[in-house]
């Protein structure tokens, strides 16, 4: 065969080609091999154990399942433990069977009525069950009730203020351009939850705070005082059944009471027949409270009352008076399923009295998923996942296991308030002020301050963080708010000033009276370890660090004696550190000139 017939220089450049190819193969047969392998060892013997993990990007290729899941574990390992976690509301314990309903909620997209029709019927049967918990009015023939899951308490406010809007701009013969330059505002506790502040700066409304005060009412928000505030903006009242800080209610029943007193007053009352009456028929609709509706209206702020108060009731130990939509004045009602509801999702409901001038203010009718239907919430597409949980729990506990369940929190929480209540300081004064609303008619909180006539070197705040080194976690606090109507840092109540401090501790249905009386041990303890101190617990740990430097110094001179300071060793004889020095005396017993080091406690 004659050179001319061969071109030497394009076979190299083939064979070079093909050579690279087949290396590219053999290299992501060699990485699909590996990765394979992965699958077949453990996370420590994978070659992710030792990986750096990217916080700005996607990896470039993916790992086994089960090891994104340990890894995953590892980052929830380094979080508090949410079951000693007296501090929040949120629940965080939950059934197998739960689980795995919150598993198929979470695939399923509840905005999409035409694709998930029986799971929005499993929504509004949960709804329905709230609504008639709360006794809200029959809707005409046989409609589901007024409400949607949330996460939160926007959506009130939002129809509420729609709601006001219509009527100023009739009132005051405005155009609808108009009626947006007039800014209305909400009457409420400065007791109240983050929730409204959203509310407040999202949506543009004025707070007009009402400070309750902390030693005689023990936050519940004086009635009087609060709709007094009232004028032709407000959009409506609040009345928080079970505030955060101590769990107290407010007295919705004397709000209501008035409400209507100034409603009637001022000529806010708007009365509606759906057709003409005589004279009795009047009367009896009157009497009855139906197709009534108050232009200055109370929104009841159940975040974590909606699911204590009514079983408190079916038990015979609910409040002095109604706070649901018994009350005339009352609008709508909010909760919080992932709190007292016992839900595991992030779960809110929002109910109203009526859809006629209230809800369908916020309704938005969605047509271009094949269906229609309408739409309650700020969010729209949302996972399923709350409102099959909470049936789920609705259907597991029924009444009389939340019955239950509510008596038995109570009972832990006056365990430990009377535990904290008897507590006595070496001088023998009380070491505690109790500043909860007792054993009823609030929720299952204990809510104290350390006695302010002890005049203690530490305050709330240390005892947090001291009780956080037994891994228990109460939430210490001082009293003071950024007001959202001046954005200036003010008291939340009336009569103590923002400087002071206060704990609580929440009872949840995980917090058993076994482990109660664990916490009231360590509380115990530890409150002898600050005694001890004559500084705060921060003021510890930067004599901690200073005491470590020293002794880091003394370790650099030969054949000298390393006496630990005089605070060190006072610091070495509490109950809290003990068991950590005994062992490492112990374990250096052989070291001649040792120092002791509470590094690890």
């Amino acid at each position: 065969m004659s050179d001319e017939t061969f071109d030497k220089d394009a076979i190299i450049t083939a064979l070079v080609e093909e050579t690279r190819k087949l290396r590219a193969m053999v290299s992501k047969l060699e990485e699909k091999i590996e990765h394979g392998e992965a699958f077949d060892t453990t996370f420590a013997a994978s070659k992710y154990a030792s990986r750096h993990l990217k916080r700005e990007e996607i990896p470039s290729d993916g790992m086994p399942a089960k090891h994104v899941v340990r890894l995953i574990n590892d980052v929830h390992l380094c979080d508090f433990n949410p079951l000693l976690n007296t501090s929040s509301y949120v629940n965080v314990t939950s059934e197998e069977e739960e689980q795995a309903v919150a598993l198929i909620g979470a695939q399923i997209n509840i905005a999409d009525a035409s694709v998930y029709p029986s799971s929005i019927e499993l929504h509004n049967s949960t709804v329905n069950m709230i609504a008639n918990l709360w006794h809200a009015p029959k809707p005409p023939n046989g409609q589901d009730y007024v409400g949607s899951g949330t996460v939160g308490s926007t959506e009130a406010g939002l129809a509420l203020k729609f709601r006001w809007r219509k009527w100023y701009a009739k009132r005051h013969n405005l155009t609808d351009h108009e009626i947006l330059a007039v800014r209305p505002n909400l009457v409420i506790s400065s007791a109240y939850q983050a929730a409204w502040e959203k509310l407040f700066r999202y949506f543009d409304v004025e707070a007009k705070i009402v400070k309750p005060n902390l030693l005689k009412d023990k936050m519940a928000v004086n009635a009087k005082n609060l709709v007094a505030q009232c004028d032709e903006k407000t959009i409506a009242v609040v009345g928080i059944l079970g505030n955060h800080y101590n769990g107290n209610y407010d007295p919705i029943w004397d709000i209501d009471k008035e409400l209507a007193l100034l409603n009637a007053e001022k000529g806010w009352q708007i009365v509606r027949f759906l057709e003409f009456m005589t004279l009795i028929v009047i009367v009896h609709v009157l009497l009855t409270q139906c197709h009534v509706a108050l232009q200055k209206g109370i929104h009841v702020d159940a975040a974590s009352g909606g699911f204590v108060a009514p079983f408190q009731e079916l038990s015979g130990k609910g409040t002095p008076g109604h706070y649901d939509f018994r009350l005339p004045n009352v609008l709508s009602i909010s909760s919080s399923g992932h709190k007292f509801g016992e839900s595991i999702c992030g779960t809110g409901w929002i109910v109203f009295r009526q859809r006629e001038d209230l809800a369908e203010h916020i309704a938005v009718t969605v047509t271009y998923l094949g269906g229609s239907s309408d739409s309650l919430t700020l969010n729209f597409s949302r996972p399923a996942s709350g409102p099959y949980v909470q049936y789920y729990k609705l259907m597991r506990l029924g009444k009389e296991g939340y019955m239950t369940k509510v008596e038995n929190q109570m009972k832990v929480a006056a365990y430990l308030r009377n535990f904290i209540s008897n507590l006595t300081h070496p001088n023998g004064q009380k070491r505690f002020q109790i500043l909860d609303g007792g054993d009823t008619c609030c929720l299952p909180v204990v809510s104290a301050r350390l006695n302010p006539d002890l005049g203690l070197h530490y305050d709330d705040k240390d005892l947090q963080h001291a009780l956080s080194e037994s891994h228990w976690y109460v939430s210490g606090y001082s009293l003071g708010f950024e007001n959202p109507a001046t954005f200036e840092f003010e008291d939340i109540f009336s009569d103590i000033d923002q400087a002071s401090t206060m704990f609580r501790i929440v009872v949840k249905s995980n917090l058993s009276q076994g482990l109660a009386e664990n916490l009231a041990h360590k509380i115990k303890e530890t409150l002898a370890v600050l005694d001890d101190l004559d500084e705060g617990y921060e003021g510890v740990k930067q004599k901690i660090a200073a005491m470590k430097a020293k002794a880091a110094v003394l370790s650099e001179i030969p054949n000298v004696h390393k006496p630990t300071d005089k605070r060190f060793k006072a610091l070495a004889k509490t109950v809290l550190f003990s068991k950590h020095m005994e062992r490492k005396k112990k374990e250096r017993s052989n070291i001649s000139g040792s120092i002791v080091s509470q590094a690890t406690c």
